[in-house]
């Protein structure tokens, strides 16, 4: 547990997912530099990195459940590996959070592993046809973007928004379908004004690192108002949604883009 402090308020933030990856990502980058002079090739240094005994102990119930789940997902990729072999390669489209990258208390600090980043843009260059990652956060602000240790122009296509956003040849296409040009204005304002400012007040400054943080998607902002742990404070919580309320009148003071306000658990959607 760390401590962040602001001119009115000290609060903590659990980093523990953080530095449990960064040890991982040390421990194999220390013995890839060790087998890359001898090994070239980097499919070859990987399998003398033996990737696999890295992981084993951080696994939440046991190395030997991870081994079973990895032999698992072995068996499940090589269908594809059978497929590029064989004729036309498929297609991959996978997950971001818990797939790619570990689950963390703070979405702004979740960055991919490096380890992931390696595998995952070998693999998607010699067994797929085209392989996209797809995720409900954002691609900017922070986004998937931002915490990738992938080349964002590289052999891996990525999509935020639930698929409304997408990151092609280097620019991002947005389908807006179904959205009005007001709520779509409405949408943008908050956040970029609104939300902006209101996270410069000392009171509401830590909700930028809370759970999701502020998310600007395509049709929505998803507010994090607590994390899994319950370190805000409740009286801090509800000053802080009901000052979002007032900055939401702000921005549609006569109702007339009729935001959906949705309190999920731990998020606070506004669409």
């Amino acid at each position: 547990m760390r401590h962040i402090s602001t001119p009115a308020a000290n609060f903590p933030i659990n980093i523990r997912d953080e530095i449990r990856g960064l040890r991982k990502d040390c421990e194999f980058l220390h013995r890839l530099s060790k087998v890359t002079s001898e090994s070239p090739m980097i499919e070859n240094a990987l399998d003398q990195v033996q990737l696999d005994t890295i992981l084993a102990p951080y696994h939440p119930e046991s190395p030997k459940k991870f081994e079973e789940e990895l032999q698992d997902a072995e068996r499940f990729l090589m269908d594809f590996v059978d497929s590029a072999y064989s004729g036309v390669k498929p297609l991959l489209v996978t997950d971001w959070d818990g797939t790619m990258k570990d689950y963390c208390s703070q979405y702004a600090t979740n960055l991919q592993p490096v380890y992931s980043a390696v595998v995952m843009g070998r693999f998607a260059e010699l067994f797929t046809r085209a392989t996209a990652v797809l995720t409900a956060g954002p691609l900017r602000g922070p986004g998937i973007l931002d915490l990738t240790a992938l080349p964002i122009n590289g052999p891996v296509l990525f999509s935020g928004s639930w698929g409304r956003e997408w990151w092609l040849r280097g620019r991002r296409v947005v389908h807006e379908d179904g959205i009005s040009e007001e709520g779509f204005d409405a949408i943008g304002r908050l956040s970029d004004e609104q939300m902006t400012d209101l996270l410069e007040d000392s009171s509401f400054a830590q909700f930028a690192l809370v759970g999701s943080g502020v998310q600007r998607k395509v049709d929505r902002l998803t507010l994090g108002v607590q994390t899994v742990f319950g370190h805000v404070p409740l009286e801090l919580v509800v000053r802080y949604i009901d000052a979002v309320k007032e900055r939401i009148h702000r921005v549609d003071p006569n109702n007339a883009v009729s935001f959906s306000f949705k309190l999920v658990r731990l998020e606070l959607y506004l669409m």
